[in-house]
């Protein structure tokens, strides 16, 4: 047989990879006849055909398989240096260095090649660097391709064959197998991301060979992300890489907004990352892509919706272990909710401390009220990670967003008295115990560290206060003592109640509202006083 066609449903594929694996197959191929020295090769057969919101039919020949092949597994050698003793290196040099107190010496530095995985047309799309090549997101994308879904050195053949030469033995392989699309074949981590062998109950993990061969294209529609952990001190670690695969729902026009969805990301880095790519929680990335997607539509005249393009967002979050291995951390879903787009967006925008920012993000995603287990938070984490500049501030535009603080009401709610309640106790002893105003010092500036180092003593006491106190007969006794009576009398026994029967949110509030008016020891200025 010299030709064969291949038809894809979305709907009868078996997962998000699969589905995802379509989308990048129509995108190479379309890829592939923008290229001019394609039109030099006639013999080569690759054609979509019937393409729709529902699928497409692939007409291809061997030639065109390998023109298809050599682009998706394109590669390039780069040279990089050390100058640490290596065992395979191209060649040495003695180079001249200068260290920290000046003084000059002679170190080896061994340069040695590596292969460097193309990326096809994803280097287009990123637009964060002149030279497309040179580009944040393609290089994280690389990365993380060589870590993860090529993590074990075997499985980058079909990229280091390419870099010597002409190669095709994988690609009559596969021809001679695509020859019958519906046979079963067993399923591989080398095409499918946290595939095993066999399941829990040791049944072997099946594919067919026709769906099998879009699983060589999915790995450049997914968005990577860099998931963070906190360390001791409260900074940011980042573990692994978070892949978010979006699941196609509409073939064509997915096809259409992706690149321009892609071209669209941020250039702002941080360090050697785009900063957009650090995240929080594995779910993050997902609700950034749909933020992504839905903002791009957003700039499209027309009644489509994010929904009409994806099903959802599928993350993966992995890690490479040692020289061979790559661990799945966790597998998660997402799903494009418009109000919990808008409210991420929001936060993203928002709070500035990423420990506070992950707590705002895990309740929106958890559906629970925005307060929901700040108690638990701020009682069991390290001292170190209160001292964050950003703490204060987000604790703050906490309650400005959703508190309503400074929304006039006659019936207060209940993070309206509280928030009110605590200002109005930090200020007040600050005024009886100290005679500091901020009106009286806002101007002199050795008057507003005086302030600042006063009040930030004050709020800091009371916080500790209620933080110490996890029982909640021990909180509601500090509450009543110390903060009870700044409650006005109209609100006394609606609050009373809520106090008893509702601790866990009280106590949550008062730490939060208490921790709005610490001034940020690492800073003083006016904004922090007020």
């Amino acid at each position: 047989m010299n030709e064969l066609e291949l038809t894809y449903q979305l709907a009868e594929l078996p997962s998000v990879q699969h589905r995802a694996g379509l989308a990048g197959l129509v995108l190479m191929v379309q890829y592939l006849h923008r290229q001019p020295g394609f039109k030099e090769h006639p013999d080569a057969l690759v054609e979509l055909n019937n393409l729709d919101e529902f699928g497409v039919t692939v007409k291809l020949n061997l030639e065109g398989i390998k023109a298809l092949f050599d682009l998706t597994y394109q590669a390039f050698e780069e040279q990089r240096s050390t100058d640490k003793k290596i065992k395979k290196f191209d060649h040495v040099e003695e180079v001249e260095t200068t260290d920290a107190k000046g003084k000059t010496k002679l170190i080896h530095r061994y340069y040695y090649s590596v292969v460097v995985p193309y990326g096809a047309f994803l280097p287009d799309w990123d637009k964060s660097h002149d030279d497309p090549d040179k580009g944040l997101w393609i290089k994280l994308w690389r990365d993380m391709l060589w870590q993860i879904v090529r993590g074990v050195p075997t499985t980058r053949n079909p990229f280091n064959h390419r870099t010597h030469g002409s190669y095709s033995q994988d690609t009559e392989k596969i021809w001679q197998e695509l020859q019958n699309p519906e046979k079963s074949t067993k399923q591989s981590g080398n095409y499918y991301l946290g595939a095993m062998a066999s399941n829990p109950e040791n049944v072997p993990t099946k594919d067919t060979i026709g769906y099998q061969f879009l699983l060589h294209f999915w790995s450049f529609v997914p968005q990577v992300y860099r998931p963070a952990t906190f360390n001791k001190d409260g900074q940011r670690e980042l573990v692994g890489y978070v892949l978010a695969i979006p699941d196609v729902a509409n073939l064509i026009d997915f096809c259409e907004e992706f690149p321009d969805t892609l071209a669209q990301r941020s250039s702002l880095k941080l360090g050697y990352l785009p900063r957009e790519a650090i995240i929080d929680l594995p779910e993050e990335g997902g609700l950034d892509l749909l933020r992504l997607l839905r903002d791009r539509i957003a700039h499209k005249t027309g009644d489509q919706t994010l929904v009409d393009l994806i099903l959802g967002v599928e993350l993966i979050h992995a890690e490479k272990v040692g020289n061979s291995g790559v661990k799945i951390r966790s597998i998660s879903q997402v799903e494009p909710v418009e109000t919990q787009i808008d409210k991420y967006a929001q936060i993203k925008n928002a709070y500035w401390c990423p420990w506070f920012r992950k707590q705002r993000l895990l309740n929106l995603l958890r559906e629970q009220p925005w307060w929901y287990d700040f108690d638990a938070l701020l009682s069991r984490i390290p001292r170190k990670w209160l001292e964050d500049p950003y703490f204060s501030h987000d604790a703050s535009e906490l309650f400005a967003i959703e508190g309503e603080i400074n929304v006039k009401t006659d019936v207060r709610s209940t993070a309206q008295i509280i928030y009110q309640v605590c200002q109005h106790y930090v200020l007040s002893k600050l005024e009886s115990k100290f005679e500091l105003q901020w009106d009286k010092c806002k101007g002199n500036k050795q008057k507003e560290e005086d302030y600042n180092k006063k009040k930030y003593k004050i709020a800091n006491e009371a916080f500790l206060a209620v933080r110490s106190r996890t029982e909640s007969q021990a909180f509601i006794d500090y509450f009543v003592s110390t903060l009870y009576p700044l409650i006005r009398k109209d609100e006394f026994a609606d609050f009373a109640e809520a106090l008893f029967n509702q601790s866990d949110e009280i106590r949550a509030l008062t730490l939060l509202a208490l921790s709005s008016q610490i001034p940020s020891k690492k800073k003083s200025s006016s904004a922090e006083a007020a």
